[in-house]
């Protein structure tokens, strides 16, 4: 018992504002207060203060409730049937007017949410114990209304709502028709709680510039008005108001453009201001769609971008191409022109009996076109002139020099000197030459000719 004073005292004398426990409830439970702001422990006052804006309002004095929803049994405080405006602070005060918060107390919305489009229909059951169906439209919590009423049959067919073997339901929904849904019994408990949402369709289309394009509005649904606001603003254009297209001369943009058509409208052709939000509304001004529209470049346009583009970049190139051409011709006929004339070196004839693995050629000078093969010819009186006979041929007159110490040796059997055929041939080249005596006819070569044949054979090898 001495605890229980104590405890007693401490609520009354000792607590503060600092002492205020934070409450989290659903909207439609009950709140049980602590024991000891219950009678008889506590015999004191207990106030509510809105969060919203309000006066504060007095619930109990005494331990008697002044409140219908506050409900006081020995040893139990209880407040019921909690809404959004049972927001905010319980306090209680001593008789000295010394006041104390000691619940702040904020209401959540547990309801059931269903989402359904404008024109469905909602429906759901209600229990064997339900004597009523509320309805809160949404952010407006002060305009509740009666729904279907058990005891009154009068409610239970109203226009588009009706009940029939326990289901209620409604018919051709619109956002008019968006809030809480509220299912009691008879001692006003709540039974249960949907939260309805009702949105209107939505479409997107994608056209191009100078396309036909029908945007059709939802079938079944009186005449409509439509407005349309261009992509990136905010105000409107109304371009049918219900049912009946505008003037041309009050339809802006889409002037010569747009008709009426079943259940939708025409635009013929398509511009690129076109790009925006058409709302189709019925005649209550509830939305029914909202159809999005984006306009794609017209593609003549980017195929000539293109073009021109992909032109210059060729043009481009084929100029340069040209400059470096040009700077090349000259460059190599410049060259052409300053480059000396080489003699080609004569080609050398292997004639051995072990010949090399292929023919090797080297050029040789000039020939002296004006003078032919001479028998007799010498070309220096120190030469020594060695006679053969073989048979079946004519004499021969051989002249031989001592090889050319710039000779390299040909060959695999020692070194061979180059033999020089015609006199006139390298004239000039102090090298080995051979003589044919008794032939006069003209060399094998064309008069053109600028080179002479060397022969090498083994078996002059024992002149050396």
């Amino acid at each position: 018992m001495l605890l229980l004073y104590v405890t007693v005292a401490w609520v009354l004398f000792g607590g503060s504002s600092s002492d205020v426990t934070p409450e989290e409830k659903c909207y439609g439970s009950s709140l049980t207060l602590p024991f000891s702001y219950t009678p008889p422990v506590f015999n004191g006052q207990l106030y509510f203060t809105p969060s919203k804006g309000g006066s504060r309002t007095l619930l109990m004095d005494k331990g008697e409730a002044k409140h219908p929803r506050l409900k006081v049994r020995f040893g139990s405080l209880k407040f019921t049937d909690l809404t959004e405006r049972d927001e905010g602070t319980f306090s209680i005060s001593s008789n000295n007017d010394r006041r104390n918060n000691v619940i702040d107390l904020t209401i959540k919305d547990c309801a059931d949410k269903v989402l359904y489009f404008y024109g469905e229909r909602y429906s759901t059951t209600v229990p064997r114990e339900a004597e009523f169906l509320e309805f809160i439209p949404l952010h407006s919590v002060d305009q509740s209304k009666i729904l279907w009423n058990r005891t009154d049959p009068q409610t239970n067919n109203g226009g588009r709502e009706r009940f029939k073997r326990n289901v209620w339901e409604i018919r051709n929904l619109n956002q008019a028709d968006m809030g809480h849904y509220n299912i009691r019994a008879k001692d006003n408990t709540l039974l249960s709680r949907i939260l309805l949402e009702v949105r209107e369709f939505k479409r997107d289309y994608t056209t191009k510039v100078n396309e036909r394009l029908l945007i059709l509005n939802r079938p079944n649904i009186p005449p409509w008005t439509v407005a349309f606001t261009p992509e990136g603003e905010k105000e409107n254009q109304t371009l049918m108001h219900e049912g009946k297209l505008l003037r041309n001369y009050n339809l802006g943009t889409f002037t010569g453009r747009m008709v009426a058509v079943h259940n939708g409208i025409e635009i013929d052709p398509v511009e690129s201001t076109d790009n925006g939000t058409f709302e189709f509304r019925d005649q209550q001004g509830y939305l029914v769609q909202t159809v999005h529209v984006l306009v794609n470049p017209e593609q003549f346009a980017t195929i000539v971008y293109v073009g021109i583009a992909v032109g210059i970049i060729v043009a481009v190139i084929v100029c340069c191409c040209c400059v470096r051409k040009c700077c090349c011709k000259k460059s190599s006929s410049k060259r052409a022109d300053s480059a000396p004339q080489t003699a080609a070196a004569p080609a050398v004839y292997y004639h051995n009996t072990n010949p090399p693995a292929g023919p090797s050629y080297s050029a040789a000078p000039a020939l002296d076109h004006s003078s032919h093969y001479s028998g007799n010819a010498r070309v220096s009186s120190e030469r020594t002139t060695i006679s053969l006979e073989p048979s079946r041929y004519n004499p021969v007159n051989i002249d031989v020099n001592p090889p050319h110490p710039e000779v390299a040796p040909l060959g695999g059997q020692g070194v061979d000197p180059a033999p020089l055929l015609g006199s006139d041939c390298l004239s000039s080249d102090p090298g080995p030459r051979f003589e044919l005596k008794g032939v006069h006819s003209a060399p094998p070569l064309s008069s053109g000719s600028t080179f002479c044949d060397v022969y090498t054979s083994d078996k002059l090898n024992f002149l050396l």
